[in-house]
Parts: structure tokens; sequence; C-alpha cells
């Protein structure tokens, strides 16, 4: 389960298979590399080692997509990695419009996700089609859909509460409502036989809910 603005959450349906999918294909680009030679836009998610993507995004995985475990204390580390997840998608959807022979797939799984999580029906007649090309558009459904699981943007502040004197920095993280350690804590570092172990058991898990729907 995941602490939300929404209360403690399970992905499930439409919703859990986007983001497994997601969580997979970033996956991937740690395990080949890949997402070293480019930038997600996630500062706290870039700046982790191979070890600490690992173990971030496991986290993430069994705290959305797996009932029985209890919430973990959010962090600006794994909150930016959620953020790393769904700008994944955005990523994707992007690549889909701009090379029209890769088809609609993402975008096909986040409509899906979208008609699941909106319960307003005027609302769901206004998610776009599958071949819109508006990218304005797919930002706006994409902050619809991260919003579910991310609070705000507070993972991205740090410098700015960096910039102020120490006891003047607690008093304005107090007021935002931030836990004094939320920018301090840091990703486990696995070792590459940790990692491995972690790679091998979030991918069953993933593919346990892309292959159940």
């Amino acid at each position: 389960m995941w602490r939300t603005q929404y209360g403690d959450r399970t992905l499930y349906g439409a919703e859990a298979v986007v983001f497994a999918e997601a969580l997979s294909s970033l996956l991937d680009e740690v395990i080949s590399g890949i997402s070293d030679d480019y930038e997600t836009g996630i500062e706290v998610f870039n700046n982790l080692t191979f070890g600490q993507k690992i173990s971030t995004l496991s986290i993430l995985g069994n705290g959305l997509l797996r009932k029985d475990l209890h919430p973990v204390r959010l962090t600006a580390v794994l909150e930016g990695a959620i953020a790393a997840v769904y700008q994944h998608i955005q990523e994707w959807i992007t690549f889909e419009i701009d090379t029209p022979e890769f088809g609609t797939r993402w975008r096909e799984l986040v409509i899906s996700s979208r008609k699941q999580t909106e319960g307003n029906e005027a609302e769901r007649a206004q998610i776009p089609d599958p071949t819109c090309e508006d990218l304005d558009e797919w930002d706006f459904q994409m902050q619809e859909l991260s919003g579910g699981v991310l609070w705000d943007g507070d993972y991205q502040d740090a410098q700015l509460y960096v910039d102020f004197p120490p006891e003047k920095s607690k008093e304005l993280r107090g007021f935002m409502g931030i836990p004094d350690d939320y920018f301090m804590a840091l990703a486990e570092d696995l070792t590459d036989e940790e990692a491995n172990a972690k790679i091998k058991e979030l991918r069953r898990l993933c593919d346990s809910i892309i292959e159940s729907h």
C-alpha cells in the first residue's frame, strides 16, 4: 500500500497495469544503462546510483502494487522516483506521436487508466482519443493520473530549504507539513547481487500485474 492524499492506496485494474508497464520499462533502461545517457527531468532520481535506483523502484513496485505491505514513510527520493515513472509514460507518448508507425499503445493504457479513475461521467467524456497528438492534452492527462499517487512536487524543492538557515528551514518545513528527514533520507545502495535479486522480484511482480489484465 502507498500513502496518498486520498488515503492509503494500492493500484488496481488499468491504473495498476499502466504503472507496472512503465515501471518495468524504466527498469529495463536502468539495467541497460540507457538511463545514464539521458536525464528523466527528475534530478532526485537521476542522481541515484544503480543500486539505489533498483532499491527505490523495488519499494515503489511493492508499495503500489501489493496490498499486503504497510505504507512506507514518504521521502523526496521515493516521490521523485514515482514522478520518474510517470514521466517515463509521457516520454513514450511523445515518442508515439513523433513516430506514428509505433502505434498508440501507451496512449491507450493511459486512457484506460483515466477512465477507471475518473468518477465523473462528464470528465470521462473529455478524455482524448488514442490518436490525439496534442502534447499539452497528454500532459494534462498525466498530471491527473499521477495526482492519484503523488501529493505534490515537494521532492523538487530540496535546494529551496537548503538556502535558508537551519532554524528558518525547519520552520518552513513545519509550515509546509514536510517531515525533517524528507530531503535527507537516502536510498539503500544495493550490491550487484542484492540488485539482481530485487530485479527478478520486481520483474515477477510487474509481469503478474500485466498478465492478469
